[in-house]
C-alpha cells in the first residue's frame, strides 16, 4: 500500500523541499527501511518522526517501536521510552529484544521505579547476547538494588532427606534403674521423605538518622514435608504436616557510624515459629556486630547475641546470650571462612539448657569445574546439658556436619539459577533418643546478582 502521509513525513523528516520532492511516495516498508537508516547515521529526531508515523499507519510495528524508544531516550522522555520498548519487547527477539528490556529497566530506574526496574533487568538476562552483555547487566543490577530503599530475596529448596522430623537412629531407649528397654515409636525414630520450603525476605531503607543508616526486615519462612512410603509404614498416624515449619519475623538493623572507627551494626527481632500448625516459639534477638579488616583479602567479624525464648506449647522460656566470629580469607580466587561460636542456653528444664562450642569452615572455589561452582562446608559442635530425664547427671552431645555444593550458572534464567546441595549430619549422644543420622539432598535457586 502507498500511503501520501508516510511520503509527506519521509519528506519533512529529511528536509527536503522542492516540486520534485512534492510527488515522492514510499510504502511503509520504504519508509521503515529509511528510518533505519536515519538512525544508524545518528539522525534521532528524523527517524523517531518516521516512526511515529509508521506508528500512526500500524501500532503494531515492532521497528517503528524500537526506534521510537529510542528518540524517546534521546529525549529523556522517560515515561514515553518505557511505554515503548515494552510494548516493542512483546514482538522481537534476539539483541533487540535485549535492548528493549535494558530501555525498559533505565526508563524505569530514571523514574525513580527501582523494584519494576530490577524485574525487568531480570526480564533481559535470558536474551544477554555474550557473556560481556551478561556481565554488564549484573553490575547495573546491583547498581539499581543498591538505590533501591527496598531489597527482596526469594528462596525456593527441595530437599529429600533421611530424616526430616529429626528423629533418632536408635529403635529402643534405656531409662536409669530400669533393668529394661523401651521401644521407641515410630515417629519418634528418623521417618525419610522430602521437604519442600520457601522464603521471602523483604528490607527497606529508612531516612538514615543523624548516627547511620537503619533499615527495616520482613522474614517469612515455609516448610513442609511429604513422608515416604517406608516412613509412613513406620509410623502409619504420621503425616508430613505434623512436622511443617512456619516463622515470621519483623526486625530493624541500625549501622552505628563512628568517625574514624569501623561502624557497628545493630539489630533486633521479634519472631513466631509454628510446628505443626500450632504456635510453638516466640522470640527476641538482639545483636550487635563488628568488621574489621586486618590486612588485603582477610577480615575478621565478631558477634554478640540475645535471645529470649518463649515456648508456646508448654511453660517453658530461657534466655541464651553467643558471642561468635567469622575470619574470611582469600586464597587466591577462592575464599576460605572460618567460623567459631559459644552459646549459652540458660534454663533449669532438663535435656534444654546447655552450653555449646561449634566451630566451622567453609571454602568457596572462584574458578569453574566445567559448568559448575563448588563450595565445601564441615561444622562439629559440642553441646554439655545441666541436666536430663534420660540419664543421672549431665549429658553431652556431639555432632559433625559436612556439606558440599554445586551451582550450575550456566542453567540459569533471568538471573536465577539451580543449585544442588549434599549435606550429611551425625549427632552422637550419651542418650540413644538424641542419636541422630541424617543425609539430606537440597535443590534451590540461587541468584546470580
Amino acid at each position: 500500500m502507498r500511503l501520501r502521509t508516510l511520503a509527506a513525513t519521509a519528506v519533512l523528516a529529511l528536509g527536503l523541499t522542492g516540486p520534485a520532492t512534492a510527488q515522492t511516495t514510499l510504502d511503509a516498508a520504504g519508509l521503515r527501511a529509511l528510518a533505519v537508516s536515519e538512525m544508524a547515521r545518528g539522525n534521532l529526531a528524523q527517524a523517531e518522526t518516521m516512526a511515529r508515523a509508521l506508528l500512526a499507519h500500524d501500532p503494531r510495528d515492532a521497528t517503528a517501536l524500537t526506534l521510537a524508544a529510542e528518540g524517546a531516550v534521546a529525549r529523556g522522555d522517560w515515561a514515553r521510552a518505557q511505554e515503548l520498548a515494552r510494548r516493542a519487547h512483546a514482538r522481537i527477539e534476539g539483541p533487540a529484544r535485549f535492548r528493549m528490556a535494558r530501555i525498559v529497566a533505565f526508563a524505569l530506574a530514571k523514574q525513580g521505579r527501582f523494584t519494576r526496574a530490577q524485574f525487568w533487568l531480570r526480564r533481559a538476562e535470558p536474551d544477554a547476547p555474550d557473556l560481556r552483555a551478561a556481565a554488564g547487566l549484573a553490575r547495573d543490577y546491583r547498581m539499581v538494588a543498591s538505590r533501591n530503599p527496598l531489597s527482596f530475596r526469594l528462596g525456593l529448596n527441595v530437599a529429600p532427606s533421611s530424616n526430616v522430623n529429626g528423629g533418632s537412629r536408635a529403635r529402643t531407649l534405656t531409662l536409669p534403674g530400669l533393668p529394661f528397654e523401651f521401644e521407641l515409636s515410630g515417629d519418634a525414630r528418623a521417618l525419610s521423605g522430602l521437604a519442600v520450603t520457601g522464603s521471602v525476605e523483604l528490607g527497606y531503607d529508612l531516612p538514615p538518622l543523624p548516627t547511620g543508616p537503619v533499615r527495616l526486615d520482613f522474614r517469612a519462612m515455609g516448610r513442609t514435608y511429604r513422608l515416604s512410603d517406608s516412613a509412613r509404614a513406620q509410623a502409619p498416624e504420621a503425616r508430613g504436616r505434623d512436622f511443617a515449619q512456619a516463622v515470621l519475623g519483623f526486625g530493624a538493623n541500625h549501622r552505628l557510624l563512628r568517625s574514624g572507627a569501623p561502624p557497628i551494626d545493630l539489630s533486633a527481632e521479634l519472631a513466631r515459629t509454628w510446628y505443626g500448625g500450632e504456635p510453638y516459639l516466640d522470640t527476641l534477638r538482639l545483636g550487635a556486630s563488628r568488621g574489621v579488616a586486618l590486612d588485603a583479602g582477610r577480615r575478621l567479624e565478631l558477634s554478640l547475641g540475645l535471645e529470649r525464648v518463649e515456648r508456646r506449647d508448654i511453660t517453658a522460656d530461657w534466655w541464651m546470650p553467643s558471642v561468635g566470629a567469622v575470619l574470611r580469607q582469600r586464597v587466591g580466587d577462592d575464599r576460605l571462612d572460618l567460623t567459631a561460636r559459644l552459646r549459652d542456653l540458660r534454663s533449669d528444664r532438663p535435656d534444654t539448657g546447655h552450653e555449646s562450642v561449634a566451630l566451622g569452615a567453609d571454602y568457596r572455589f572462584g574458578r569453574s569445574f566445567g559448568p559448575a561452582r563448588l563450595g565445601l562446608g564441615i561444622e562439629g559442635e559440642w553441646r554439655d546439658y545441666d541436666a536430663s530425664r534420660y540419664t543421672t547427671g549431665g549429658r553431652d552431645d556431639r555432632s559433625l556436619r559436612l556439606d558440599a555444593r554445586i551451582g550450575l550458572p550456566d542453567l540459569g534464567r533471568y538471573g536465577f539459577y539451580p543449585e544442588v546441595g549434599l549435606s550429611a549430619e551425625r549427632v552422637w549422644s550419651q542418650v540413644d533418643l538424641f542419636d541422630e543420622e541424617t543425609l539430606t539432598l537440597d535443590l534451590g535457586l540461587r541468584s546470580a546478582f
